[in-house]
């Protein structure tokens, strides 16, 4: 097996300590990494652009002694980020014009067929007419690796992380991975957390504290991606058993055209004994929230928030569910107040504040899921929490979340990507569409 590209014992501020790595024609290597500097720098490391402190560079087997990204790309060595501009208005196949095989086509028709052909054999479901700006991440991702290979590269790296990557959309990147490793290409996948590209390595490397502390090949047992998943191989840091006390419900092949009461309603018709045992409660109707002890929050609900009404009046709008079902009854102003107070202590709302439209988008959602929280459901059912929040706002609602199960409420949420997950849950319920079902408990 050819050797591509080896690093020997790499030193590179605190974030590559001793480090080495060997990469072979073929290869689809995975490293993750714990941090995500050390994903970064190692990217920079093996593309030349980043000198490390000490430690030696091999490239097809001939030391160098001065290695710099311009080396790398005479030998094929080619990053597929995503740092070129894709916030252009031209299409994808003016993008690619000036480029092998295309710059030599005159005629902008024949140019977009020859596009459209390419990334119809490459199995790319990018339109060649589509413009650059309405690309996702996926989309740009595949025209990288498409550049990448009209290039002629070698060995193609990949730094992922802090994407969030759907579980579908992962797939069909790692589909088109592997077709052009077959057909000769090297790729090098460095990620910072786990990504569903590690199931199409045929290599994985464990990076932690700047060492590689273990590798696999070949063939992987399946109990190694869920370790890599969980995090579970580095302990350091982990979330103990009261932090990771929510459900998880992950389905990357949720087809979020189907409503929140209608996936629930096939879970637990095609899966009755895991609804049975780690779900439980009835179901509301299509569009309602609360029933017989079971609450739904779609991933919307921070806009069905009555703007006219008072931050205590959305809150306690529902109360009345918990005297009689069905029943519309009038809160006693006095209770009303003091409800609001105790939500408001909670450092959640702003304490005072009285007019909804003076609220961020954050404390509209947790507002909106504590309108059902005081019902005192056993289960309430979140729709992807932690879309559109973030990174700094991801504590405040873990907090919430954390909080509701303090108060005796199993809380279910439903997610496309499994990072948030790692941090929240005890148990994730894998399905496919609802009809089908895995338990993972940590």
């Amino acid at each position: 097996m050819k050797e591509l590209f080896r690093a020997e014992k790499i030193k590179c501020d605190y974030w590559l300590e001793d480090y080495n790595l060997s990469i072979y024609q073929g290869d689809i290597l995975y490293i993750q990494c714990v941090s995500d500097k050390s994903a970064d720098c190692l990217s920079d490391v093996v593309t030349g652009n980043r000198k490390p402190d000490a430690g030696r560079i091999f490239v097809e087997e001939k030391s160098i002694g001065n290695y710099n990204a311009a080396y790398a790309a005479s030998k094929g060595i080619c990053e597929a980020s995503l740092k070129d501009n894709y916030a252009g208005e031209e299409t994808v196949a003016q993008a690619l014009s000036p480029m092998e095989p295309f710059y030599h086509l005159f005629s902008g028709r024949k140019m977009v067929k020859q596009v459209q052909e390419i990334f119809d054999t490459e199995g790319i479901s990018i339109k060649a007419e589509d413009s650059l700006s309405e690309l996702t991440k996926t989309d740009r991702r595949m025209l990288d690796l498409l550049k990448a290979k009209l290039l002629k590269a070698k060995l193609v790296v990949m730094n992922i992380s802090g994407e969030v990557m759907e579980g579908k959309q992962a797939h069909r990147l790692g589909n088109v991975i592997r077709k052009m490793c077959g057909e000769g290409m090297t790729f090098l996948i460095i990620s910072g957390n786990y990504s569903v590209l590690a199931e199409y390595a045929c290599r994985i490397q464990l990076l932690h504290l700047g060492r590689a502390v273990k590798e696999w090949t070949r063939e992987i047992p399946d109990e190694v991606f869920r370790q890599l998943r969980y995090g579970i191989f580095v302990r350091q840091g982990q979330p103990d058993e009261v932090e990771r006390s929510l459900t998880g419900l992950y389905d990357y092949e949720w087809d979020t055209q189907r409503s929140l009461w209608e996936y629930l309603s096939c879970l637990r018709e095609n899966n009755p004994g895991v609804w049975d045992e780690f779900l439980g409660g009835g179901l509301p109707q299509e569009g309602t929230g609360y029933f017989k002890g079971t609450a739904v929050v779609p991933g919307s609900s921070q806009d069905m928030l009555f703007e006219e009404l008072s931050v205590g009046q959305n809150l306690t709008i529902m109360a009345s569910k918990r005297v009689h079902y069905g029943c519309i009854s009038i809160i006693n102003r006095r209770i009303q107040r003091k409800m609001e107070e105790i939500f408001c202590a909670s450092g959640y709302i702003p304490k005072g504040e009285t007019d909804i439209r003076n609220l961020t988008g954050l404390q509209r959602k947790i507002l909106s899921i504590e309108r059902l929280a005081i019902l005192r459901p056993s289960v309430i059912f979140l729709e992807f929490p932690y879309y559109d929040v973030g990174f700094a706002q991801a504590g405040m609602l873990r907090s919430y979340l954390r909080s509701l199960v303090k108060r005796k409420i199993k809380v279910v949420y439903f997610s496309k990507t499994l990072e948030s997950m790692m941090l929240d849950c005890k148990t994730i319920i894998h399905t496919q569409n609802g009809k089908s079902a895995k338990i993972d408990t940590l």
